[in-house]
């Protein structure tokens, strides 16, 4: 009997590392609105002498991510990952840490090994930094709500500031978790990782239309006939470069004034073949978001991987960690040969910035495209920019425009 040992050895070699870089929301409120709710079923399900029925809470979450990062570690010694966590108004990599064992540095330039890109994932600091960073962006977060407190109270002294305060607070202040923001460093820290293993030039660059003949002419650049994005993809994975992708994992619902940043990064993942995964943890609790609009929309638009985990026991012990693995682990190059869950049915409608209500006609700003149900009075709440007042003869009136 003869064994193709070799040639299996070969083709498993040929597969290119992976970098994950990884999005978590931590936002305070959320996770606070769900420990309460956690408790108050536990409650009621331990006087029924039943185990526990979710939601999931945070601790839950980072055990289960820190799972997930483990066993992406196994699949390739060469694998790299980054994790990012998100609170309402601060977005920070907390692996690998800054200034730290195995930091940022040491991780793109692969410690000064020869020059090689990307460093081994430690599971033992991967633990202790993500707990670390977890617990430190809380804190701040808390430290933020709470100065933001005695301010308000301070101010009440005097009706006019209060009322002043008030209107200010319901425009500036935000719920939800910074998504867009963390999407926008995850695509920088992605792009320095692949200048670092390109020798200086990013990789995420065609850069099969400079390698022409010499009877192509500077017409071929200017036509793009020098390869599509998939032989791109295909080169790079053939020279060892790292592919990248993005996993978000959120909790909170939508932020509405995000999205057109969150459009902007998801047309420039798909334009650098960067694929965005998507996964929704719902409380399962009647007045709460069940899925993410927003996040579909950018999974669809990178052809990543879209999940509501569903609620209860899926949510608790063991449950959420075997449902990351076996949805989000496979890298994009064999999950066209697993049964994996297909978005089919993608709500494309547009939501207002305002209210958050998904609308088929609506007022667009024309400095910034923000959309809202109902003409702002004064100012854009996205941009700012003055609202021009309607003339008697209707000239300057703005008119609504029907969203397809």
């Amino acid at each position: 009997l003869s064994f193709s040992h070799t040639s299996t050895m070969d083709d498993s070699s040929s597969s290119p590392p992976n970098l994950l870089t990884l999005i978590l929301d931590v936002t305070t409120f959320t996770w606070s609105h769900r420990d309460l709710a956690r408790k108050a079923k536990d409650k009621a399900l331990a006087a029924k002498k039943k185990s526990s029925a979710g939601p999931a809470t945070l601790n839950d979450v980072i055990t289960s991510v820190l799972a997930l990062g483990a066993a992406f570690s196994c699949l390739n010694r060469d694998n790299v990952l980054v994790v990012i966590a998100a609170t309402e108004e601060e977005v920070s990599v907390i692996y690998p840490r800054k200034g730290g064992e195995g930091n940022m540095g040491e991780v793109v330039m692969g410690g000064g090994n020869s020059g090689e890109c990307g460093e081994r994932v430690d599971t033992g600091l991967l633990n202790d930094y993500v707990r670390l960073g977890v617990a430190e962006l809380v804190n701040r977060a808390a430290e933020r709500a709470e100065k933001r407190a005695q301010a308000e109270k301070q101010s009440s002294l005097n009706t006019e500031i209060t009322s002043n305060n008030n209107a200010q607070s319901t425009t500036t202040r935000k719920k939800g978790a910074a998504v867009a923001s963390a999407l926008s460093l995850a695509l920088c820290t992605i792009n320095r990782f692949m200048v670092a293993s390109h020798a200086g030039v990013s990789a995420l660059a065609n850069t099969s239309l400079f390698q022409r003949k010499d009877d192509e002419g500077i017409l071929a650049l200017m036509g793009g006939g020098g390869g599509s994005g998939s032989s791109n993809q295909t080169s790079q994975n053939s020279k060892g470069i790292l592919a990248p992708r993005a996993l978000i994992i959120q909790a909170s619902p939508d932020r509405t004034s995000d999205y057109n940043a969150l459009m902007n990064c998801a047309f420039a993942a798909n334009k650098s073949e960067i694929v965005i995964d998507g996964c929704f943890i719902p409380t399962g609790m009647k007045n709460d978001e069940k899925t993410s609009p927003f996040l579909q929309q950018m999974v669809d638009q990178t052809k990543g991987t879209y999940l509501s985990v569903p609620s209860g026991a899926a949510q608790v012990g063991g449950a959420l960690s075997e449902v990351l693995m076996s949805v989000f682990l496979p890298p994009p190059s064999i999950r066209p040969e697993m049964n994996l869950p297909k978005l089919h049915n993608v709500d494309f409608r547009a939501r207002c910035f305002e209210t958050g209500e998904s609308i088929d006609v609506a007022h667009i700003c024309n400095q910034c495209l923000s959309i809202f149900k109902e003409r702002p009075k004064e100012v854009c709440l996205t941009c700012r920019a003055k609202v021009r007042k309607k003339s008697k003869s209707g000239s300057n009136a703005t008119k609504k425009i029907k969203l397809k």
